[in-house]
């Protein structure tokens, strides 16, 4: 063979050198891209080949093929010998097991062949090189030359693609792994025959082993390196900490977790201490062999922050390395040097795990402290609900509270829009619509200052029109930990400070029907005590009169103050009639108020002098600044009011002393106000709330002695109010009281004007 270039025309020690280049090349070089070329130059370079290519089969991460040997699936990895066009040209081509490539790609032989055109299928006149028979044939071929039933010779070459090198001298080998499946081929071609001997198919069957060999150790160690950084980004995103120590104390490896912790304790006091504890005594005690699971361990981070742990660690023993020669040891069989013990040290932070469990804890205990203190409050016959906030926000109810409104208030609905979803409206005492802000249940909750409201008459009606008769008790109470009765964990707590306020109604229906039946029976009694009294008063009168004049027989002195006495009575009693009269008009709705324009000023100075007159015991004063001011009212009915107030001053300072009247006017809005003080008893605190009540008295005034029917105070504040006012008043019990009557000043007669301080 007189045109043989190939392997045996190279030197030996250049043969050497080129497999020793391909054997340092497959220890060190990792690139997959240069390795594979290095290996096709030194197979060009000891066969003599003038091309060589590299195809491979698309493999995954790990080594494992993605395709099977069959079909166009292999790709170009490498060539040598061609130009860079070409070398494009052939990247572009789909490789196969087909033709002369069918032995290698499918089957796993190498194919060596002098002249591939002596190859080619022979077709008839119907059929092309292309065709499916051709094909078949080929695939045919390859197998039963494979299987030792076809010699070489037979086997069919499928051409070369367009644009490709003639090739003449063509010799191929498998690249396989170690389970013997085809990773790729290894190519070599010459545009001559007879250039490749069967010397060249061993060296090329060799290169090729080898490269697999360094493309399934590169496979390898790209697999290794994935799951390298795979566990590294694991050990860093565990949310636990996570540290290696060796048998002396030196921290080998620790995760972020771990590391932020260990520079938090070295810079906080104690912390050398602290990373003892829970890193160093943990580590040494399972080198010991001690066991160390679950271990608690509290650490103070600073003077306000204390963190609880839970800490295992394991030991982690190492074989020695066999870096010498072997050598009897005294350690038993089993036992591994000390020299390569690690211990890891796990440290979860239960700080928060443990805070939700005592919460969930809490909870439960909360919400069996609540239960029973819903099932006591639902067994309660009057309603009984606690709200918290400025708008009066519902904490819980019971079920009196849910029958009294006739609909179902939720936990934390406002008030306001509690009663405005369910059209249900509430009146005053007086028959008045109450706007929300004016309820018992808003008020107390609304005024800082405001502690307790007692006995506060409202009526509730209903969307279908019946009404509710209620006395409201509202109390403010002082709860740091309400949130704990509404349920609610220590993070839905409320940073800010709320008012909190239980409130008590009591149904008085029955009360107010006794009530309409008292109210009859005095309106039938004034009415039948009215006519006797005029009778004996007149007759009283007539008399004192014809003694004065000397009519008819003369008086003795006893019979005059007789006399006397019984027109005092009489005037008494007239007094009270009038009174219980005004009280039945009230309560029909028929006391009718007939406004003029009067002088606030002129009247009160006409009732104060005339007060004055009754008591010599007492100093009655008016101040004021104000020459006159104008007002639309009734004057009978106010100078009433003003006689009532100014004479129970009177009579509630039963040592005497001073009684102040003054009045002013404030502009924002425009009102005037009256004010009269003494210095009287006073009235008792608990018993302040009911003091405008029908008959109510107080207790120091019954002791003390002091008359009255405990109609004057109520009928001054229907009176009042009436005119658009407001009577209320400022007391302490031995001190004396202060009331004061609030009026507006608008309206069509309506003026005022200003003197030098004045006083009567």
């Amino acid at each position: 063979m007189e045109g043989n270039r190939g392997s045996r025309l190279l030197p030996a020690t250049e043969r050497i050198a080129a497999l020793s280049r391909v054997s340092a090349a497959l220890m060190d070089e990792l690139n997959e891209e240069r390795l594979l070329h290095l290996i096709a130059e030194t197979a060009c370079e000891l066969t003599g080949a003038m091309f060589a290519a590299f195809t491979l089969r698309p493999m995954s991460g790990e080594g494992q093929p993605l395709v099977p040997s069959e079909g166009h699936l292999f790709y170009l990895a490498a060539v040598v010998g061609a130009t860079p066009k070409q070398e494009a040209l052939f990247r572009q081509m789909p490789l196969g097991g087909e033709g002369l490539l069918a032995p290698i790609f499918r089957h796993g032989v190498s194919v060596l062949v002098s002249d591939a055109l002596a190859f080619l299928h022979k077709p008839d006149s119907s059929q092309n090189t292309t065709s499916t028979a051709a094909r078949t044939a080929a695939r045919q071929a390859a197998f039963a030359y494979v299987n030792g039933r076809l010699p070489k010779e037979d086997l069919r070459s499928m051409g070369i693609p367009r644009g490709h090198p003639v090739v003449r001298s063509f010799l191929g080998a498998p690249l396989l792994d170690h389970s013997r499946q085809v990773r790729g081929g290894l190519l070599l071609g010459h545009t001559e025959p007879d250039q490749f001997t069967q010397e060249d198919e061993v060296v090329l069957v060799g290169l090729a082993t080898q490269a697999a060999i360094a493309l399934e150790n590169a496979h390898l160690y790209r697999a290794a390196q994935m799951r390298a950084q795979e566990v590294d980004r694991i050990f860093e995103s565990i949310v636990d900490g996570v540290t290696l120590i060796d048998d002396f104390g030196n921290i080998l490896r620790e995760n972020s977790t771990a590391r932020l912790l260990r520079e938090v304790l070295t810079e906080s006091p104690g912390g050398e201490r602290a990373i003892e504890e829970l890193l160093f005594a943990p580590a040494q005690r399972t080198l010991n062999d001690e066991a160390v699971q679950d271990i608690t361990v509290i650490i103070n981070v600073d003077e306000n922050e204390t963190r609880e742990y839970l800490v295992n660690a394991s030991p982690l023993r190492l074989p020695p390395a066999l870096s010498g020669p072997l050598v009897d040891t005294e350690d038993p069989p089993g036992n591994v040097s000390q020299a390569g013990s690690r211990a890891v040290v796990v440290w979860h932070d239960i700080t928060e795990a443990r805070r939700l469990l005592n919460e969930r804890r809490e909870h439960a205990e909360t919400e069996a402290r609540r239960a029973l203190l819903q099932l006591i409050l639902d067994e309660l016959p009057t309603s009984v609900y606690l709200v918290r906030g400025h708008d009066a926000r519902l904490v819980l109810a019971n079920r009196a509270a849910t029958r009294m409104w006739g609909a179902v208030w939720q936990i934390g609905q406002p008030m306001h829009e509690f009663l405005t979803e369910n059209g249900l409206r509430v009146f005053g005492a007086n028959g008045r619509p109450l706007v929300t802000e004016q309820l018992a249940t808003r008020l107390v909750v609304q005024d800082d200052m405001l502690v307790t409201i007692r006995q506060h008459q409202e009526t509730i009606r209903h969307p279908d029109g019946t009404t509710l008769p209620l006395l409201v008790n509202a109390v403010k109470l002082t709860i740091p930990n309400l949130d704990r009765l509404s349920a609610q964990t220590a993070t839905q707590q409320r940073a800010k400070w709320e008012p909190v306020a239980v409130v008590v109604h009591q149904d008085v229906t029955a009360l107010k029907e006794a009530e309409q039946l008292k109210d009859e029976f005095l309106s039938v009694a004034a009415h039948e005590l009215r006519n006797p009294l005029l009778v004996l008063k007149g007759y009283a009168q007539m008399l004192l009169l014809q003694s004065a004049r000397g009519k008819g027989s003369a008086l003795a002195e006893w019979q005059a103050e007789a006399l006397r006495e019984i027109d005092l009575a009489t005037q008494r009693l007239d007094e009270l009639t009038e009174d219980l009269f005004d009280v039945t008009r009230l309560q029909a709705g028929q006391l009718v108020l007939h406004d003029e324009p009067t002088d606030l000023v002129a009247l009160t100075r006409r009732v104060v002098k005339r007060q004055q007159m009754t008591t010599d015991r007492h100093e009655i004063s008016l101040s004021t600044i104000l020459s006159h001011i104008v007002l639309s009212l009734d004057a009978g009915r106010m100078e009433q009011v003003l006689s009532n107030l100014i004479g129970n001053a009177i009579k509630y300072s039963p040592r005497g002393g001073p009684i102040n009247v003054s009045i002013h006017k404030e502009d924002d809005p425009e009102i005037a106000v009256l004010s009269i003080r003494d210095h009287g008893i006073g009235i008792p605190e608990d018993q302040q709330a009911r003091i405008f009540s029908r008959f109510a008295r107080a207790d120091n005034a019954l002791a003390s002695g002091v008359g009255g029917t405990g109609l004057g105070l109520y009928l001054s504040r229907e009176l009042v109010e009436r005119h658009g006012g407001h009577l209320w008043f400022g007391s302490t019990e031995g001190q004396g009281s202060t009331f004061f009557i609030m009026l507006p000043v608008g309206g069509e007669y309506a003026s005022y004007g200003n003197d030098a301080p004045s006083s009567l």
